[in-house]
């Protein structure tokens, strides 16, 4: 079910860069490089130029006898990435799907991204009541780090070489992270505007970067799935790659690539997917069922910051 909010893109977009300036005003001082590809790497022909200059197609591949996936082809996966920009269709094996459900139930979450307001889901009513807000969102930041089964899958061969092979370079994992999206009633969707949930728009971790995202709980239409934008990763007009915005409205790009061609992703505990983040994607708004995901993502290069 979509749902519309009566603000403006404008005021959308004002939210957003508040909340950002200083992150990126901060990144783009410390480190230069970051600062030039998030300024030109929205550019296709800049973008294909600096995959080109750090491909490595002798890349020596991972063997893939070890993986969690035994039934996914590395090269159709590669493929349906590279004409889509999202391939569906990539499971979790049960037992995998039990122990991260595990850990996710016994472990601590970040109120709305922020640290000061942490929880566990046996006590966030409590910790909502005491902090005096809403929690929208419930952030888990590195959970390969004490979590054996998402650990394996950041190492996981066949996820490595699918990687590898769209990338054109040795996959750097960049990080893991699990999160819930809480159900959200009517009179609290306003607050989603200031995560900029709910907007279409496409990400710039580095001229080329791939995640892996599984959902660990059913997703439905009223759960907030995941949504993108069929072959926006190889597609962007001009207007879009030179604007400083990367959120776009819904009806300007159904205008521009067809309403066809936008995808809401539903599925059971366990499904998954591979997405390259330069694709223009959402998270819909959870309106009845709270969603809990995981993402797995690998870039070419890392960008320190001191």
């Amino acid at each position: 079910m979509n749902v519309t909010i009566s603000y403006s893109y404008w005021y959308k977009l004002y939210f957003k860069f508040k909340r950002r300036l200083g992150e990126y005003t901060d990144h783009g001082f410390k480190n230069p490089q970051w600062l030039l590809m998030f300024i030109f790497g929205r550019i296709h022909i800049i973008r294909s130029l600096m995959i080109l200059l750090a491909s490595k197609p002798e890349l020596i591949l991972p063997t893939t006898d070890s993986s969690l996936f035994t039934e996914i082809d590395v090269d159709s996966v590669v493929e349906n990435l590279q004409r889509d920009g999202v391939c569906l269709g990539i499971h979790l094996p049960n037992y995998v799907l039990s122990e991260i459900l595990e850990f996710t139930n016994q472990t601590y979450y970040l109120g709305n991204g922020r640290f000061e307001l942490p929880f566990t889901l046996s006590n966030k009513e409590e910790q909502e009541a005491k902090y005096g807000k809403p929690f929208l969102f419930g952030y888990h930041y590195k959970p390969s780090l004490s979590c054996t089964a998402i650990k394996k899958l950041g190492d996981d061969p066949k996820l490595r070489q699918i990687a590898a092979k769209y990338l054109v370079g040795e996959p750097i994992l960049k990080s893991t992270m699990i999160w819930w999206s809480f159900a959200t009633p009517v009179e609290q969707l306003d607050e989603r505007l200031r995560f900029a949930q709910g907007l279409f728009h496409y990400d710039l971790d580095d001229y080329r970067c791939l995640q892996f995202l599984f959902y660990l709980t059913d997703v439905d239409l009223d759960s907030g799935p995941h949504a993108y934008v069929k072959g926006s990763h190889s597609k962007k007009k001009l207007q879009y790659q030179l604007s400083i915005d990367r959120d776009k409205p819904e009806r300007e790009l159904i205008n521009y690539y067809g309403s066809e061609r936008i995808v809401n992703i539903c599925g059971e505990a366990g499904s998954g997917f591979a997405e390259d983040q330069f694709c223009f994607h959402r998270a819909n708004i959870p309106t009845k069922k709270d969603r809990l995901i995981l993402q797995i993502k690998f870039v070419l290069n890392t960008y320190s910051f001191f």
